[in-house]
């Protein structure tokens, strides 16, 4: 058996990036109309006719409201439908409100059943809490359809009758239970409560678990036992779409943080195997490295300084996303403090629901992202002291290298000036013995005497005189030349 509601309702509230700045500061992003195609989308299941038409976005507007329509002052696009409900037509109403919020667009979507006119006394007719199955048509409201890049918020209100009214804490719980299951029919779609209280003197339950960040959807069930808290929200409407998106933005941020944490954890663990695979590679002894080893480190040494890059990346983005947590979370503070003033509330009672966000959350948010750069940065530092170490023993063997080669050098360029002078020597002593032994021989000018037989004579031939005289004095001019040239290179 199901519950009845009076006069539920569904809000979305979803942002999406629609502008980034790339080096040459054009516009750079995926889908940047994504909203509006959602929005066409929804109005095409609910057969919605109104057409949103849209202004351009403003560069330079830090908030714009889109909506093109007929009168100046036409920032809320009214919505008029009938769907097929349980054969019968059941009227629906809401709007659509687009706008522009810094680089990213906002869109406000509400439908629900009509409120009876006031002051006429009609009262307002129930339907089962099933009906919110068919104001989520294929889960048209769920992130898993929406997908726009900083997330979304849906609240599903209702109104309590005083019979319901008078039902204890237990009761409601499971009356919002029991709208999260119709909404979201599908049990893996379907968020668990995370926290219940009170805003604007009606309760409020969240679900969604924001520690499970891949399956988050964020949906507040709503149950008004006062009128004055559905006025608030209407009067107070734009301050809380605010609110939820400074609240996604610091969810998401948070979110991309975990995927920077999962790619900086693995680049630590394979920066530790690098620095222990390459120090595991080096001899154990003080000799010169060899031309393979030196040639290893040097390969190493421009992996580890790919990696420091890499690594410096990761880091610098952790801290970008613990300062945009920081700075949206500020933001969120800001607009608390603006409803509070608007509506007179007490600090520490009536906004106690929204502000436990920003108390709880996003204080662990940054002490997370904290505690990772905590655990991280000795690791660049680690790359860094490892880089120098091995840049140290490469330029220490390089310049021993170096100076082996220099002095084998010199020794080669002292051989070879040694051995040419060796050669000069030669040289210089066999002319000069042989000039001089040619000089004596010419000097005899008896060759023509006949040879006569041997013994016969007491004297030698003067071939043989001339022959001995010109080897003498050959050995005699070599060996001066050879004691001078000797006695030069002492000196």
């Amino acid at each position: 058996m199901t519950t009845k509601l009076y006069a539920p309702k569904v809000y979305l509230f979803a942002f999406h990036l629609f502008k980034t700045p790339d080096v040459d500061g054009n516009v750079s992003i995926k889908d940047p109309d994504l909203l509006w195609d959602k929005c066409h989308e929804i109005f095409a299941k609910f057969h919605i006719k109104e057409q949103l038409n849209l202004h351009p976005p403003q560069p330079h507007n830090d908030r714009f409201d889109l909506l093109d329509g007929a009168k100046t002052n036409d920032f809320f696009l009214p919505i008029h439908t009938e769907i097929s409900y349980k054969n019968a037509d059941l009227k629906l109403e809401g709007f659509a409100y687009p706008l522009q919020l810094y680089d990213s667009y906002g869109l406000g979507l509400n439908l629900g059943c009509p409120d009876p006119p006031l002051n006429n006394g009609q009262k307002i007719q129930p339907v089962d809490s099933s009906v919110l199955e068919a104001l989520n048509p294929d889960y048209c409201f769920l992130p898993d359809t929406i997908q726009s890049y900083f997330g979304q918020t849906v609240i599903i209100t209702a109104l309590l009758s005083d019979n319901q009214k008078r039902q204890g804490d237990k009761f409601l719980e499971e009356l919002a239970d029991e709208c999260i299951r119709e909404f979201a029919y599908d049990p893996h779609k379907r968020p668990e409560l995370y926290r219940k209280g009170q805003l604007f003197g009606s309760p409020i339950f969240e679900y969604g678990l924001i520690t499970t960040p891949d399956t988050y959807r964020h949906i507040l069930v709503w149950l008004f036992s006062d009128p004055v808290t559905d006025t608030k929200f209407q009067e107070g409407y734009q301050l809380l779409l605010d609110l939820f998106f400074y609240r996604n933005k610091v969810i998401t941020e948070f979110r991309h943080s975990r995927d920077t944490y999962t790619d900086a954890y693995q680049a630590y663990k394979h920066i530790q195997h690098l620095i222990r695979q390459t120090f595991n590679q080096l001899p154990q002894t003080t000799d010169t490295l060899d031309e393979e080893s030196l040639k290893y480190l040097k390969g190493q040494l421009k992996e580890m300084a790919k990696q420091t890059v890499e690594y410096s990346d990761l880091l610098r983005d952790l801290e970008s996303r613990r300062n945009s947590i920081a700075i949206n979370a500020d933001n969120y503070k800001t607009k608390l403090q603006l409803i509070r003033n608007k509506f007179t509330l007490d600090k520490d009672k009536d906004i106690s629901f929204l502000a436990s966000f920003y108390r709880e959350n996003c204080q662990v948010f940054q002490e997370q992202i904290q505690g990772d750069l905590g655990y991280f940065v000795p690791g660049a530092n680690l790359l860094e002291k490892a880089i120098s170490s091995i840049r140290g023993i490469v330029e220490i063997d390089q310049a021993q290298r170096d100076r082996i080669r220099e002095d084998q050098d010199k020794t080669r360029e002292q051989e070879e000036k040694d051995r040419d002078y060796r050669l000069e020597r030669t040289i210089q002593v066999l002319g000069i013995g042989l000039g001089t032994g040619g000089l004596v021989a010419s000097s005899f000018n008896h060759i023509d005497k006949p040879l006569l037989p041997p013994f016969s004579t007491n004297k030698p031939h003067p071939v043989i005189s001339t022959f001995f005289w010109s080897v003498l004095a050959a050995l005699l001019a070599g060996l001066a030349t050879w004691w001078i040239t000797k006695k030069k290179t002492k000196t």
